[in-house]
Protein backbone atom coordinates (compact mmCIF):
# COMPACT_ATOMS: atom_id res chain seq x y z
CA UNK A 1 0.00 0.00 0.00
CA UNK A 2 2.74 2.21 0.66
CA UNK A 3 4.57 2.16 -2.49
CA UNK A 4 1.29 2.71 -4.52
CA UNK A 5 1.09 5.78 -2.44
CA UNK A 6 4.11 7.34 -3.30
CA UNK A 7 4.09 6.18 -7.08
CA UNK A 8 0.62 7.73 -7.51
CA UNK A 9 2.14 11.15 -5.88
CA UNK A 10 4.88 11.28 -8.23
CA UNK A 11 2.84 11.01 -10.83
CA UNK A 12 -0.09 13.33 -9.73
CA UNK A 13 3.19 15.87 -9.01
CA UNK A 14 4.42 15.00 -12.81
CA UNK A 15 0.71 15.79 -13.91
CA UNK A 16 0.27 19.01 -12.18
CA UNK A 17 3.91 20.11 -13.33
CA UNK A 18 3.92 20.09 -16.96
CA UNK A 19 0.04 21.19 -16.85
CA UNK A 20 1.10 24.88 -18.09
CA UNK A 21 3.86 23.76 -20.21
CA UNK A 22 1.91 24.03 -23.60
CA UNK A 23 3.31 25.81 -26.56
CA UNK A 24 2.79 29.60 -26.34
CA UNK A 25 1.78 29.78 -30.58
CA UNK A 26 -1.60 31.23 -29.82
CA UNK A 27 -0.77 33.59 -27.74
CA UNK A 28 -1.59 37.06 -27.92
CA UNK A 29 -0.48 38.82 -24.57
CA UNK A 30 1.70 41.68 -24.94
CA UNK A 31 5.99 41.46 -24.39
CA UNK A 32 6.81 42.46 -21.46
CA UNK A 33 8.68 46.12 -21.99
CA UNK A 34 10.05 47.91 -18.39
CA UNK A 35 8.74 51.20 -17.88
CA UNK A 36 10.96 53.89 -18.06
CA UNK A 37 13.07 55.26 -14.79
CA UNK A 38 11.30 57.83 -13.06
CA UNK A 39 13.27 60.93 -13.48
CA UNK A 40 15.10 61.94 -10.35
CA UNK A 41 12.98 64.95 -8.90
CA UNK A 42 8.70 64.46 -7.97
CA UNK A 43 5.30 66.96 -7.88
CA UNK A 44 5.10 69.72 -5.21
CA UNK A 45 2.30 71.74 -4.42
CA UNK A 46 2.28 75.72 -4.59
CA UNK A 47 -1.09 76.91 -2.49
CA UNK A 48 -2.53 80.21 -3.39
CA UNK A 49 -2.08 83.48 -2.15
CA UNK A 50 1.70 83.49 -1.68
CA UNK A 51 2.89 81.33 1.28
CA UNK A 52 4.88 78.43 0.77
CA UNK A 53 3.75 75.27 0.15
CA UNK A 54 4.84 72.27 1.10
CA UNK A 55 8.45 70.66 1.25
CA UNK A 56 8.52 67.96 -1.88
CA UNK A 57 11.50 65.14 -1.38
CA UNK A 58 13.23 63.50 -4.18
CA UNK A 59 12.81 60.07 -5.23
CA UNK A 60 16.18 59.85 -5.46
CA UNK A 61 19.22 60.45 -3.45
CA UNK A 62 22.48 62.42 -4.34
CA UNK A 63 25.74 60.85 -2.98
CA UNK A 64 27.84 64.08 -3.44
CA UNK A 65 31.48 64.63 -3.33
CA UNK A 66 33.52 67.79 -2.89
CA UNK A 67 33.19 70.20 -5.40
CA UNK A 68 29.83 68.69 -6.66
CA UNK A 69 27.07 70.98 -7.64
CA UNK A 70 23.28 70.60 -8.16
CA UNK A 71 20.64 72.23 -10.44
CA UNK A 72 16.93 71.92 -9.61
CA UNK A 73 14.45 72.75 -12.69
CA UNK A 74 10.20 73.28 -12.39
CA UNK A 75 7.50 73.12 -14.51
CA UNK A 76 3.99 74.24 -13.06
CA UNK A 77 1.36 71.61 -14.64
CA UNK A 78 -1.15 75.08 -15.00
CA UNK A 79 -0.14 77.83 -17.47
CA UNK A 80 -1.95 80.19 -15.00
CA UNK A 81 0.08 80.11 -11.89
CA UNK A 82 3.78 81.89 -11.71
CA UNK A 83 5.77 80.17 -9.23
CA UNK A 84 8.91 81.46 -6.93
CA UNK A 85 10.91 78.03 -5.63
CA UNK A 86 13.17 77.67 -2.77
CA UNK A 87 15.47 74.50 -2.87
CA UNK A 88 17.92 72.74 -0.31
CA UNK A 89 21.59 72.50 -0.95
CA UNK A 90 24.77 73.02 1.13
CA UNK A 91 27.31 75.07 1.83
CA UNK A 92 30.67 73.92 2.01
CA UNK A 93 31.17 72.57 -2.02
CA UNK A 94 35.41 71.88 -1.50
CA UNK A 95 35.75 70.29 2.03
CA UNK A 96 34.81 66.60 3.34
CA UNK A 97 32.34 68.37 5.38
CA UNK A 98 28.61 69.18 3.54
CA UNK A 99 28.53 72.29 6.23
CA UNK A 100 24.59 73.18 6.95
CA UNK A 101 21.93 73.05 4.78
CA UNK A 102 20.81 76.02 3.02
CA UNK A 103 17.47 77.30 1.37
CA UNK A 104 17.92 79.12 -2.15
CA UNK A 105 15.32 80.86 -4.12
CA UNK A 106 14.80 81.41 -7.97
CA UNK A 107 12.31 81.17 -10.42
CA UNK A 108 9.17 83.57 -11.38
CA UNK A 109 7.42 81.69 -13.75
CA UNK A 110 5.94 78.97 -14.76
CA UNK A 111 8.80 77.21 -15.04
CA UNK A 112 12.25 78.00 -14.05
CA UNK A 113 15.68 76.86 -13.16
CA UNK A 114 18.07 77.40 -10.65
CA UNK A 115 21.75 78.01 -10.91
CA UNK A 116 24.88 75.44 -10.06
CA UNK A 117 23.87 75.26 -5.95
CA UNK A 118 26.19 73.70 -3.81
CA UNK A 119 26.02 69.97 -2.64
CA UNK A 120 29.61 68.80 -1.63
CA UNK A 121 30.22 66.15 0.13
CA UNK A 122 26.53 65.14 0.97
CA UNK A 123 24.45 62.11 1.20
CA UNK A 124 20.59 63.05 0.90
CA UNK A 125 17.71 63.23 -0.77
CA UNK A 126 17.17 67.01 -2.67
CA UNK A 127 13.98 69.13 -1.72
CA UNK A 128 12.55 71.89 -2.71
CA UNK A 129 9.52 74.04 -1.57
CA UNK A 130 7.08 76.71 -3.56
CA UNK A 131 4.64 79.20 -3.68
CA UNK A 132 2.42 80.76 -6.13
CA UNK A 133 2.49 84.24 -7.33
CA UNK A 134 -1.07 85.09 -7.59
CA UNK A 135 -4.53 83.96 -6.20
CA UNK A 136 -4.17 80.33 -7.87
CA UNK A 137 -2.02 77.55 -6.52
CA UNK A 138 -0.61 74.64 -8.94
CA UNK A 139 0.37 71.05 -9.03
CA UNK A 140 4.78 71.48 -9.80
CA UNK A 141 6.39 69.15 -11.31
CA UNK A 142 10.13 69.38 -10.64
CA UNK A 143 13.86 67.76 -11.34
CA UNK A 144 17.41 67.98 -10.00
Amino acid sequence: MKKTFVALSIGALLAVSTAGTAAAEGNSAPEFTAPASAAAGGTGYAPPGGGWGPVSRSNTAIFGSPGWTVVYAYTSQSGASPIHASAKHFTNKTGTNPGPAKWSEFGFGTSGRSGQLVWGNAAANPEIKFKSLNVLGAIVDWQH
